[in-house]
């Protein structure tokens, strides 16, 4: 099983969180999921080979250097959608005769440097891990919310968030370069987010501008 279909498993979810909160062993884990011991050991296994967890003597952690690159490549789906748009002009202007494939070929490549930008990003790390771990704590959150929530999801929530939470941090001061770095690669983020708009979108806008509402 993949890693992008273990983050969208409930089980593979249940303990993700748990480990979200501290290191643990596979009785731990089972107990706390309410597993069998067998079936726990399966889905840490997996976990374990898929990149998503760590392993030492006989506890489990969730390796969280390896987990950002595989949050990255679920985290970026309006963005991925959006980037080819951003070349298409320059092509056309190129007088480019397959613009649109030598705009997705491009917009493929700035995907993959953006990713690893982030990814080499200590502080993005930091930021990854501690959503994680305070979603896993929340007190206020429903009893059988995670029990629910798949890991899938809550990473889907991150385009969402960012906007949100990027116009308030605008004006913030960045002294370290790493916040400096990791503001503009947001930033980039928000800006093809919020400029790109579907079929649907299209048309919604410019109902809202027929009914003079924009």
């Amino acid at each position: 099983m993949s890693a992008e279909a273990l983050l969208d498993n409930q089980k593979a979810s249940q303990v993700f969180f748990v480990l979200a909160q501290k290191r643990a062993g596979l009785s731990q884990i089972a107990k706390t999921c309410k597993m069998k011991k067998t079936e726990a050991g399966k889905i840490l296994d997996r976990m374990f080979k898929s990149g998503i967890l760590t392993k030492k003597r006989n506890s489990f952690d969730i390796d969280w250097e390896r987990f950002v690159p595989i949050f990255l490549r679920k985290a970026m789906n309006v963005y991925a959608a959006a980037m080819p748009w951003k070349f298409i002009p320059r092509f056309v202007e190129q007088g480019e005769e397959n613009f649109i494939e030598a705009a997705c070929a491009k917009a493929e490549r700035e995907l993959a440097r953006v990713k690893v930008k982030l990814g080499a990003n200590d502080l993005f790390q930091d930021l990854i891990r501690s959503y994680f771990e305070i979603l896993a704590t929340e007190a206020w959150a429903p009893d059988d919310y995670l029990e629910d929530l798949r890991v899938a999801d809550a990473i889907d929530e991150f385009e969402y968030a960012l906007l949100k939470l990027l116009p308030a941090i605008r004006r913030k001061k960045r002294d370290s370069q790493q916040a400096k770095d990791l503001f503009r690669l947001l930033n980039d983020w928000y800006k093809q987010v919020v400029g790109y708009d579907t079929p649907s979108g299209s048309a919604l806008r410019a109902a809202f501008q027929q009914q003079e509402l924009l």
